[in-house]
């Protein structure tokens, strides 16, 4: 199958078909319609056509696998673009997804990376990925673990799209893996898989085929570049001509803290004249405590997403530097689609990194890596509207960390809350945190037992939900208000259409988010070619310039479970974080 690159952010998607190995292998690629051929959807799990003739089912299977360009394609170029027709816009609100999934042989596959869902499959061949579904390995004859078929995951996909201003959603495609063995694909692949994740095995053929956001998409590049590629495919071989592609991937994590909104949370208190500690804790700071005591982390973070959230400069650079410090899950920087920094890679790589990213600058290490902080915050700041290309940014510096001095200040701080109005609007930062937000001003009326009402299908609020937002498109259309794909935000279909539980519903996607921030440095010759919507993408610093883009990808739906695990692992986290005070106290 060639040459397997190990690398790239670890999608984690809860959607997988419920089917064995033998029928999908008996499978054809077709799927019945659901809704919305000019509309993007992400993925989900596809039902079988059992109605579908057996003839009509041959030739499909013999039909040799091609690169469709649907309309549906079409209209997310221009999304992702950020140029909208209005004339594009069709009057029908219900529409109808491909019939055809894309289907990918085997041998044109890579390994890239994987979560505790997914395994991720880059295409060796065109900028894409692969999002296959695990299944433990004991379950190889049984049914697949989960019930979340990919129509209904594309039904979701269209919901929580709506959130997001369009050019920060990647537009996927259902695929099927065509192979003729799946257990020797899977055999084939141990070897690049890490220990910790042979428990799982691809069980399904049927998957989500996004762009790879490794790459700049195409319409970003300089005309001189693109003239280079064949139809969707970039060269990734490095020249004396071009600069290199860097994309750091950010887990922002939830960015206001946990407690300030409700009573019914049940946190420990505070004994502070028996040595506890002060709980003004955000979730993740908290979480840090519960994976130290679980030996799951060698170190406390000192990344806040509070500070991420804060849209203060000066709080920004100081987050980035915290997770460069310790990536842990959080932060991996790749390079031309290959992961050169994340938690396994020792501090020393990141310096090197720099080096390669800013060459023959006669800068020293600390200066690179100011610059670097300084590019991070400013791209996640960014709105992509307007064209700031000539605004040069200046650097901001923040104070190095005391190495001894006051080294339990880490421990005994509390987490500053965040002023959602530093942050711009139309940056990703801040539409995240709006989505966010859904969960904190719902958690404390929800009622669980309504989350739990469907535990044989916990993802059956899907359907209702999707329902209830074509409801509200054909509103908006019939209102005068226009279709709600096209603006942002929506929060006027959170606070009217849903209930409480599906507003916890679609905030929890959000709180366990990615940020792909994907960059690029110009040379001169090559800004003067790029196109007026690219030139809304340059950010302009220290006499550089880097042609960016940002996408939020891991927006995955939540089973009933979560509300009660967000609730137990809360409890657990102060705890845990109350029992480190005491003893450091003693």
């Amino acid at each position: 199958m060639g040459k397997i690159n190990a690398s790239h952010s670890s999608y984690c998607y809860d959607s997988m078909l419920k089917r064995s190995d033998d029928k999908y292998l008996r499978s054809c690629s077709r799927i019945e319609p659901i809704d919305d051929p000019n509309e993007d959807d992400y993925d989900d799990d596809d039902d079988d056509d059992d109605g579908e003739d057996e003839h009509e089912q041959q030739s499909q299977r013999t039909r040799p696998a091609v690169w469709r360009q649907e309309k549906l394609d079409e209209e997310l170029g221009h999304r992702a673009s950020g140029v909208l027709d209005d004339e594009r816009e069709t009057r029908t609100i219900r529409y109808d997804l491909p019939e055809i999934l894309e289907r990918i042989d085997e041998n044109r596959l890579m390994y890239r990376a994987e979560g505790n869902a997914n395994i991720v499959l880059s295409l060796s061949d065109n900028k894409h990925v692969l999002r296959m579904r695990k299944s433990t390995v004991e379950c190889r004859e049984g049914k697949a673990d989960s019930n979340v078929d990919l129509r209904r995951f594309v039904k979701y996909s269209q919901v929580i799209a709506s959130q997001f201003s369009p050019c920060y959603v990647p537009a996927p495609k259902l695929a099927h893996l065509n192979t003729y063995n799946l257990q020797a694909f899977n055999e084939r692949l141990r070897c690049f898989r890490p220990a910790m994740r042979l428990g799982k095995e691809i069980r399904e053929l049927d998957g989500i085929l996004y762009p790879d956001v490794a790459f700049l998409p195409k319409w970003l590049y300089p005309a001189r570049v693109r003239d280079l590629s064949q139809d969707s495919k970039i060269s990734s071989t490095p020249t004396t001509t071009h600069y290199q592609t860097y994309c750091v991937e950010i887990k922002p994590k939830q960015g206001w803290l946990a407690y300030e909104f409700c009573d019914n949370i049940p946190l420990p208190p505070e004994p502070l004249s028996n040595g506890g500690g002060d709980l003004r804790k955000c979730r993740y700071c908290l979480h840090q405590y519960l994976k130290l005591q679980k030996k799951s982390i060698a170190k406390i973070s000192k990344y806040c997403p509070l500070d991420l959230y804060s849209g203060k400069p000066v709080r920004v650079l100081q987050a980035v530097k915290g997770l460069i410090g310790a990536p842990q899950n959080n932060f991996k920087i790749l390079k031309n689609g290959k992961v050169v920094y994340d938690d396994k890679r020792e501090k020393s790589m990141f310096n090197r990194i720099l080096r390669e990213m800013f060459p023959r600058d006669g800068r020293t290490k600390d200066e690179r890596s100011t610059i670097f902080m300084n590019l991070i915050k400013e791209i996640l700041l960014k709105d992509f509207t307007t064209n700031d290309e000539h605004c040069d940014r200046k650097l901001l510096s923040i104070k190095k960390d005391r190495k001894k001095k006051d080294k339990n200040q880490l421990h005994e701080r509390a987490c500053n809350p965040v002023n959602q109005q530093f942050l711009p609007q139309s940056c990703a930062l801040r539409q995240i945190l709006d989505v966010q937000l859904l969960v904190k001003s719902s958690i404390s009326t929800i009622d669980p037992s309504k989350l739990n009402k469907s535990r044989s299908d916990p993802y059956s609020y899907i359907d209702e939900m999707y329902e209830k937002y074509l409801t509200y498109q054909e509103d908006a259309l019939y209102d005068g208000r226009g279709s709600s794909r096209t603006t942002w935000p929506n929060g006027s279909f959170c606070a009217e259409y849903l209930s409480e539980e599906e507003q916890y519903q679609l905030g929890a996607t959000a709180l366990d988010c990615s940020i792909m921030i994907t960059f690029r440095r110009l040379s001169g010759a090559e800004e003067s070619s790029l196109t007026d919507a690219a030139r809304n993408h340059i950010v302009s610093i220290e006499g550089m310039k880097f042609i960016v883009n940002v996408t939020i990808t891991d927006l995955d739906p939540k089973s009933h479970k979560h509300y009660a695990k967000y609730v137990e692992q809360l409890a657990s986290s102060a705890v845990a974080y109350r029992d480190f005070i005491s003893k450091l106290r003693r």
